[in-house]
């Protein structure tokens, strides 16, 4: 029953090369396949990928940019003896760039922010909150100096152009008015900084140039030397324009407070401990015995003691010496507490006593300082009239002065003039900066296309099943027998039954693929099979349907043919032949049966072989001498035995079974099976001698499968589909003969 191919060599080894995308050459015509193979996951990708983001930007609060342009000018001072206080802005790098961090300063942008009631806005108090910042109270300047400059700085951006003395002020807000309103408002608070530092500059040079006024300078100090004279003869010193005495008086007084709240504080704590020192359960919570280390480091000491006294209570009784000695550790103890305590209270007492001494002195010393202030007011009144001298010099001083900065600010006026000018004020923006929406968008559906790509690619080369017979030969070096399609990619419900179909539908291309098994299987070997074992990897991969279908279809070719199925842990070929479970193969070889509980497939002819009563070790009947006479005599009398096994990783079955057949079937799912597992079986069918026919792609999806560029791409489907006839001979059939429109899995 063994046999050979046709060149008389038995395949024994595999080629252990792992087929997958990486080990091909790949041209652009096969990544181009790759693309259009797996398009909808990358059309899915990109469309998934610009709803979500669209759907971000719908949520995102747009926001707008206005953009004022200021040109920094260098003037030339008029007045040159104050050249180095109004010298003008240098039109330098260095220049330029110090004013762009002038105008991004906190001083300016404070400016702006109550110039324009920011605090008050929804828009700048969001921001605050979300920093942290303080509420604002009623008139808001808490708001404006904690934090509203802060978010006008964050919106801010001050650029300067590039080989120009032009810098743009730029400002973004979520409406677009308000924009345009913040920027020509700081714009305008800059040149109006620059015209207030000029005329500053200007009133100090004035102050120490004007030579007109020396002599009344010189009599005011005269008059002033006066006053201070007397006021030290007098003793009348001030300081701030309050004299000595009172302040004396007034930091005296504050200390008597002081010393006068510190001593009521000290006797209420006294106070406390006294009351508390009455009560033995009361003085462990004065804050003054809780806060002392020492009577803290004697209380863990009690405790330790205590502890142990209740440890050793149990094993010694109260006359014990080491329980007497730990009473008189735990005395010892208390009485320390004790006396700490007590030096705690006499501490107290002592503090009361120094605070009480204290205040009298402050006292006493108070009422010398009143008497002393008596008499100073007595002097005080010769004191007013110099001051009324000196004040009026003064006050001739100031009108000369005035009218000097007034004759002035006449001619220096052109030198108060700001050095930048707003030559493009801010106007309103009519789109939003951001979000750029479509730039967004664009990017998004470029980057979502490029991983899609990537992923696709990925899953194409970690792709672990075959999805060709060019693939099964090349990696596990066994012939390919072909494929079995799975019609429209549909699977079968549990009613419907693919043998059924094979039958009303004998010029399908479910039926030509089983129907072209066999011939395959003749091409291969020099003479023709007569028992066929049908095996697999995994279940589910449709050996059972397959090998049903197979026999099936050479028993309407006119084939006697015999289906035996050897799956006894789980039988399904009665399930697919719709007959009910009875005796089969392991009754026959137990002897509790004989050839004779053979049934009859009427539709086909089919005699087929159930599995039998299920035993705890088929492996032994199936592998025993029984098994080898009962395949001698079938093969006898029958064109052709097809032998339904358990998958090879599940059992050693098939392997046995697979010895003793003429050829074997390896049925693989298509792009399910890993192709490690589908060559590890193949070898282990190797190791027992078993002469494998080739591989067989099962449950194919025709309409995936033409989308490769593997040689038998397009089977069954395209053009070649009108070859295979779907509908029966009938024109019409009842709901219940309803034409499935693939097979399902093995159940």
């Amino acid at each position: 029953m063994d046999q050979t191919s046709e060149t008389g060599v038995r395949p024994s080894t595999a080629r252990q090369s792992h087929f997958s995308l990486l080990h091909q050459d790949v041209g652009i015509h096969d990544l181009l396949n790759i693309v259009h193979r797996r398009k909808w996951v990358i059309i899915g990708t990109v469309i998934g990928s610009l709803l979500l983001t669209a759907i971000v930007l719908y949520l995102l609060t747009p926001r707008y940019r206005a953009t004022a342009l200021l040109m920094i000018e260098t003037r030339q001072p008029t007045i040159p003896t104050i050249e180095s206080v109004l010298t003008g802005i240098t039109a330098d790098e260095q220049g330029v760039r110090s004013e762009v961090e002038v105008i991004r300063s906190r001083g300016l942008m404070e400016a702006v922010a109550r110039k324009l009631s920011l605090d008050r806005d929804p828009e700048f108090n969001a921001v605050l909150r979300q920093q942290g910042a303080p509420k604002a109270n009623a008139s808001g300047s808490d708001t404006v100096a904690a934090g509203a400059f802060d978010a006008l700085l964050n919106r801010l951006e001050v650029t300067p152009i590039e080989d120009s003395r032009v810098i743009a002020v730029s400002f973004a807000s979520e409406d677009a008015v308000k924009a345009a309103e913040i920027t020509n408002a700081l714009a305008d608070e800059y040149l109006l900084a620059q015209l207030q530092a000029k005329f500053e500059a200007t009133r100090m040079a004035n102050s120490w140039l004007d030579e007109r006024v020396a002599e009344l300078r010189e009599q005011v100090a005269a008059s002033e030397r006066s006053v201070e004279e007397f006021r030290k003869e007098a003793e009348l010193l001030q300081a701030g324009g309050i004299t000595l005495t009172a302040q004396q008086m007034a930091e005296l007084n504050a200390q008597l407070i002081l010393t006068r709240a510190a001593t009521a504080e000290a006797e209420a704590r006294l106070q406390q401990l006294s009351l508390l020192l009455e009560s033995e359960d009361g003085v462990s919570t004065a804050s003054e015995v809780l806060d002392s280390p020492l009577i803290q480091s004697l209380r863990e000491q009690q405790a330790q003691v205590e502890r142990r006294v209740a440890e050793l209570a149990a094993e010694y009784g109260p006359s014990h010496p080491r329980m007497i000695q730990l009473h008189a550790e735990a005395e010892d103890l208390e009485s320390n507490i004790t006396a700490e305590v007590n030096k705690i209270a006499r501490g107290l007492e002592n503090e009361v006593a120094i605070a009480r001494a204290r205040e009298n002195s402050l006292q006493n010393e108070l009422l010398r300082l009143k008497n002393r202030m008596a008499d100073a007011n007595d002097k005080e009144i010769q004191l007013r009239a110099l001051e009324r001298e000196a004040q009026a010099s003064r006050g001739l001083l100031a009108t000369l002065l005035a009218r000097n900065k007034e004759v002035s600010s006449q001619d220096e006026m052109q030198v108060h003039q700001a050095d930048a000018r707003i030559i493009s004020r801010a106007a309103t923006p009519f789109e939003p900066y951001f979000p750029q929406k479509k730039i967004i968008l664009g990017i998004v559906a470029l980057l979502s296309a490029l991983l899609s790509l990537i992923f696709v690619f990925v899953l194409e080369i970690r792709q672990r099943g075959f999805v060709s017979g060019e693939q099964i030969e090349a990696a596990a070096d066994v012939p390919s027998l072909g494929f079995v399609p799975l019609l429209g990619g549909h699977r079968l419900t549990k009613n419907e039954n693919p043998i059924k179909y094979i039958v009303e539908n004998p010029r399908s291309a479910l039926a030509q693929a089983l129907r072209s098994i066999y011939w395959s299987l003749t091409l291969m070997s020099s003479i023709r099979p007569n028992i066929v074992v049908v095996t697999s990897s995994h279940p589910g991969e449709g050996k059972t349907t397959v090998a049903t279908g197979l026999a099936r279809m050479q028993a309407l070719a006119g084939r006697k043919t015999l289906l035996i199925d050897a799956d006894s842990r789980n039988p399904s070929v009665h399930r697919l032949l719709e007959t009910p479970v009875g005796p089969g193969l392991l009754d026959i070889l137990r002897g509790s049966a004989d050839k004779g509980i053979i049934a009859k497939d009427s539709a086909t002819g089919l005699e087929f072989l159930t599995a039998g009563e299920a035993s705890e070790d088929p492996m032994s009947m199936l592998d025993s001498q029984e098994m080898d006479d009962f395949l001698g005599e079938v093969s006898s009398s029958y064109d052709l035995v097809v032998v339904d096994t358990p998958p090879v990783m599940a059992a050693s079955d098939a392997c046995a079974l697979s010895r003793k057949a003429d050829t074997t079937i390896m049925v693989v799912k298509w792009s399910k099976t890993p192709r490690e597992v589908v060559m590890h079986s193949l070898r282990q069918l190797r190791r027992v001698d078993a002469y494998v026919a080739g591989a067989l792609l099962n449950m194919v999806d025709v309409s995936k499968h033409a989308m490769y560029t593997y040689g038998d791409s397009g089977a069954y489907h395209g053009p070649l589909r009108s070859y295979y006839a779907e509908e029966p001979a009938v024109s019409k059939r009842s709901p219940a003969s309803k034409i499935p429109r693939g097979y399902a899995r093995e159940s």
